[in-house]
C-alpha cells in the first residue's frame, strides 16, 4: 500500500496523518493482545504529523475515549471494507 495522508476534523481541527502498513500491523497486534485503549492512542499519535500532535494531545486530556474514536476513523479510511463473497 502506498503513503497515504488522511486528513480529519476533529473538534474543528484538521488532523494530518500518514499511517503505515507497519504502524496498522502494530496497532492490530496490540488489539490482538487486548491492549485496546493503548493500541489506539499509539497508532493515533504515531501515525500524525508533528505540528498536529500538540492539538490531539490537548483533545485526549480532556477526553479519554478520543483516542478509540480517532482510532476508528482512521482505521475506517486507511482500511476500507472489501467486498467479499464466496462462490458455490
Amino acid at each position: 500500500m502506498s503513503k497515504k495522508t488522511i486528513i480529519l476534523t476533529i473538534a474543528g481541527t484538521d488532523i494530518s496523518f500518514d499511517p503505515t502498513p507497519e504502524l496498522y500491523g502494530e496497532y492490530m497486534g496490540q488489539m490482538a493482545q487486548g491492549d485496546l485503549v493503548d493500541a489506539a492512542h499509539n497508532f493515533v499519535m504515531q501515525s500524525a504529523s508533528e505540528d498536529c500532535k500538540p492539538a490531539l494531545r490537548e483533545l485526549f486530556d480532556d477526553n479519554p475515549g478520543a483516542p478509540m474514536q480517532v482510532a476508528g476513523a482512521l482505521i475506517k479510511e486507511y482500511s476500507p471494507k472489501v467486498a467479499i463473497s464466496v462462490k458455490k
